[in-house]
């Protein structure tokens, strides 16, 4: 299974605890899909060249991967070539989720209902591999076995989207937040779309403690 694939699953909305799980998943989702994609040697996520800097994406294969989450962002991504990492995880056209959730609905792992504003929301109704998943991830934290370079990508894409807590549940075992962050530290360190995440996710995350406290203030006066 794709990386994008499982990052849906651990995402969708009827297994997610929180709402940031399902406000942030645009963000988790496009950075597997280009984790995926250079994996199946259609990008190419090069080193920054300062440091500091941001690695950049680039386009270095023709045609279609046979994918349907993947291929769905290449007509989008060829314009996109060259660009800073995190904008791509930011863009707007690179949102793989309505092909991802289709092409799991093909395989019989969720259903497809039709939204009465429009569009098309995913329900699980085969869980067994979100749960096989989140068994390994578990295994992954508790030390039973080495992560896979997938499962690397996708406890740091929870940890960049400050989920992971939430959503892997009972898989997290004993470890509270900080021993949860520390754990992921250690198996997601340098993975390019996992930082880019966070380039993403944390100024929004500070605005909104900062709108927040603000508020509070001028409840309190």
């Amino acid at each position: 299974m794709l990386i994008v694939e499982e990052m849906f699953l651990l995402l969708s909305q009827d297994n997610a605890i929180s709402d940031r799980a399902h406000r942030y998943r645009r963000y988790g989702l496009a950075a597997a899909a280009l984790a995926d994609l250079a994996d199946t040697g259609v990008v190419q996520i090069a080193d920054a060249g300062t440091p500091g800097g941001e690695p950049k994406v680039t386009v270095v294969k023709a045609g279609m991967t046979g994918r349907a989450p993947l291929d769905a962002l290449l007509p989008a991504l060829d314009g996109l070539s060259g660009k800073k990492i995190s904008a791509l995880v930011a863009h707007a056209k690179l949102d793989p989720e309505q092909a991802t959730g289709q092409e799991l609905a093909r395989q019989g792992i969720v259903r497809e209902e039709s939204s009465f504003l429009g569009g098309s929301s995913f329900l699980t109704v085969n869980p067994a591999p979100a749960i096989a998943l989140r068994e390994r991830l578990g295994q992954v934290l508790s030390g039973d076995r080495e992560p896979t370079p997938a499962e690397s990508t996708e406890l740091g894409l929870l940890k960049a989207l400050n989920v992971a807590h939430g959503v892997l549940g009972p898989a997290r075992g004993d470890l509270d937040r900080r021993g949860l962050s520390r754990r992921i530290d250690a198996v997601a360190q340098g993975i390019p779309v996992v930082e880019a995440v966070q380039r993403v996710v944390d100024p929004i995350t500070a605005s909104t403690m900062t709108v927040t406290t603000a508020a509070g203030s001028a409840r309190a006066t």
